[in-house]
């Protein structure tokens, strides 16, 4: 058995790597074909759900797709679009129209949207009536609300480049803007300027700690750069923002093996695959979390489903290999 855990120590570490990589490059499989690759949250401006209200998306250009979604009692829908432009709009009266766009052409095909429904100033009103979170985004001045919204529609272009003056500008302009904060960490985490995206996500999450794209964006920085313990908080606060989102424990079962916490690695898988995750490699977690707790038959069946999924992967040699030795042991 000892030779068992040493070589699935030295194998459960080059896959911990790998997987960390695959999430960071979101090398998934592809969610279109599961009908599920458009996900959205609505909520108001005091971060309560929008719930049962109308989502219209519809394609750009000749196509004439168009679909209308509706929330559910989390504010959360998802819908399936074909791998093109996608543009969506909510209309709610008494509210502020919230549009966009999202480039789905490229891989993976997938988009995923956080937006905010904001009421309408009535006659005689000020910021200051409208509660603490609704008095913050009522006070954005315009001119960084035009460098934010030039800075989201370089994203949507794939333009992280381009995104990061604008979001730095509005920043500058309104110190406050959280939102704004956290897609420049997304475009600076794109652009490969690690340190920049952690201040910039760090500070969005002082202004408004209710930000759960902000905090899964941080805790996956810290457990790329080797910090785990630091991305429990972040991930966790994930988990408990968006309950029903799997990359939420998938990510919380990677850094909790990272910590040698191992049934709390299994639980966390457990509820990524209950939650219908589409990377495969959940179940590379889910097995060696379960080796580490010598449950070997249990971890043998974790990783014949991988395999089952992802046959080609560059991991399927080495969990081969570790199901080889776990027959090995139990025929002895």
């Amino acid at each position: 058995m000892q030779v068992l855990q040493s070589k699935g120590a030295d194998i459960a570490k080059i896959a911990f790597v790998l997987l960390l990589a695959a999430v960071a490059t979101q090398a998934q499989t592809d969610p279109a074909s599961e009908g599920e690759n458009f996900r959205g949250m609505v909520r108001y401006a005091d971060n309560t759900a929008a719930q049962f209200i109308k989502v219209e998306l519809w394609t750009e250009g000749a196509s004439t797709w168009r679909i209308t979604a509706i929330t559910d009692r989390d504010g959360k829908f998802v819908v399936g679009t074909p791998c093109m432009v996608i543009q969506f709009k909510i209309e709610l009266p008494g509210y502020r129209p919230v549009s966009g766009r999202d480039d789905l052409s490229r891989s993976p095909c997938r988009a995923t949207e956080s937006l905010t429904v904001i009421p309408l100033k009535k006659a005689g009103e000020d910021a200051s009536t409208a509660g603490p979170v609704d008095a913050r985004i009522a006070a954005i001045p315009p001119d960084a609300k035009k460098e934010f919204d030039a800075g989201q529609k370089a994203i949507r272009d794939n333009d992280f480049a381009g995104a990061i003056p604008h979001l730095q500008k509005a920043t500058d302009t309104y110190p406050k803007y959280a939102e704004a904060y956290q897609l420049l960490g997304l475009a600076q985490l794109q652009t490969n300027h690690g340190p920049q995206a952690e201040a910039a996500l760090t500070k969005a999450i002082e202004i408004e700690d209710a930000m759960p794209r902000a905090q899964y964006l941080l805790g996956v920085l810290y457990a790329m750069t080797g910090r785990p313990a630091l991305a429990e908080k972040p991930l966790t606060r994930f988990a408990d923002l968006d309950p029903k989102n799997p990359d939420a424990h998938f990510e919380l079962a990677k850094v909790s093996f990272a910590l040698n916490k191992f049934p709390e690695a299994e639980t966390h898988a457990r509820k990524s695959i209950e939650l219908k995750e589409t990377n495969p490699g959940v179940n590379v977690v889910l097995g060696y979390a379960l080796l580490r707790q010598k449950k070997a038959a249990d971890a043998k069946q974790a990783f014949q489903q991988f395999l089952a999924q992802d046959s080609k992967s560059d991991m399927a040699t080495d969990v081969k290999n570790v199901i080889a030795q776990i027959d090995q042991r139990a025929n002895k």
